[in-house]
């Protein structure tokens, strides 16, 4: 697991295009000196799911490390 620095904010990143979306890893290459990145993503693009309603699937978290 990567070090935190406690000296530095944490940043987050998400969006609904997904954790393979270009310009998710453009803004983690462009503030990743200011702080400590977080990114939150779904796993596939999910534009217009934001008036949506979970309640037939549990949603699921997976840690992914990125370099």
């Amino acid at each position: 697991m990567r070090k935190i620095k406690k000296d530095k904010p944490t940043i987050l990143i998400t969006n609904d295009d997904g954790i393979t979306a270009p310009g998710i890893r453009a803004l983690v290459e462009a503030v990743k000196d200011l702080g400590n990145v977080v990114v939150v993503a779904p796993d596939k693009p999910q534009s217009g799911m934001g008036h949506a309603i979970t309640i037939g699937q549990p949603l699921r978290m997976n840690q992914v490390h990125c370099r």
